[in-house]
């Protein structure tokens, strides 16, 4: 099973998108997102099990009320103030570059880096900060 979390500063709630592939084979994985508040409670949301098409980048979008996480199948509408997770009745809608409405905060993806407390360089499930990963916003071809 493979982890990547990212900490949302201001209310110190903590996403987690984990991808286990132990009752499957690669590249087919079942995932499931992670939502834990600053007051302990924890909601998670089984994602969509994805096979080698959908095993795709998790973009996290926020607005300061509103989060998203958005996949090419997947879309996730949470408060980590309130720790509620659902999928998401509507998209942001899509801009010219990346969402409307929303700001890019990072994305869940593979990819090499170092890891502490030994920095070992390896390929390991990570989230990437906007400083370090390119949009990646799944919206059709205009």
């Amino acid at each position: 099973m493979f982890s990547a979390s990212h900490q949302l500063g201001f209310s110190g709630a903590v996403v987690t998108v984990r991808e286990d592939y132990r009752a499957t084979k690669w590249p087919v994985s079942r995932r499931t997102f992670v939502l834990h508040g600053a007051s302990g409670r924890t909601v998670s949301l089984a994602l969509a099990n994805g096979g080698a098409s959908n095993l795709s980048t998790l973009s996290l979008y926020g607005d300061g009320g509103r989060f998203f996480l958005i996949g090419a199948v997947e879309c996730v509408e949470f408060d980590p103030v309130a720790v509620t997770a659902a999928r998401c009745r509507k998209r942001p809608p899509c801009a010219a570059f990346g969402r409307e409405g929303v700001s890019f905060l990072g994305r869940f993806d593979w990819a090499n880096g170092f890891d502490p407390p030994y920095g070992h360089f390896g390929l390991r499930w990570r989230f990437l900060p906007q400083e370090d990963a390119s949009e990646t916003s799944f919206c059709p071809d205009r």
